[in-house]
């Protein structure tokens, strides 16, 4: 059995596409149903490996979360993964937010959707401080 080229090519469309879209909707599954529940670890702020905690606008990322400080006694934790491709995101002390940088979503400091393309926000987490110890609850 012999196929023409005209019949090649038309199959051969019709698979990119199909690949193209199973792709798509693949990448597109994060969400905060995906964030880590029954969360309850500390952080030392005192270990150098935590030494980003120690500025207003820094960052670390643990437990697929990622914990930031806003001001002297105020931090944060959400859920590191972007809801659009699950690109781990940022957080900007300037604007006070956390940002994916691959394709622009942006949350609030709370984690709720500022905007998209993600069409959901990043689950949060409590953080509590005694002394030089983070605990982070969720």
């Amino acid at each position: 059995m012999s196929i023409d080229r005209r019949d090649f090519l038309v199959k051969l469309g019709i698979g990119a596409v199909g690949v193209g879209v199973i792709n798509c909707l693949g990448g597109c599954k994060k969400s905060a149903a995906d964030a880590p529940t029954n969360v309850n670890f500390t952080i030392d702020l005192g270990a150098s490996s935590n030494a980003a905690l120690l500025t207003a606008g820094g960052s670390i990322y643990q437990n697929n979360i990622i914990i930031a400080r806003t001001s002297t006694n105020t931090f944060l934790a959400v859920y590191q993964s972007c809801p659009h491709e699950g690109v781990r995101v940022d957080y900007e002390l300037g604007n006070n937010d956390f940002y994916c940088n691959a394709h622009g979503s942006r949350f609030s400091s709370s984690g709720a959707l500022v905007s998209g393309p993600a069409k959901s926000g990043l689950k949060q987490y409590s953080v509590t401080q005694s002394g030089n110890i983070l605990t982070i609850k969720g």
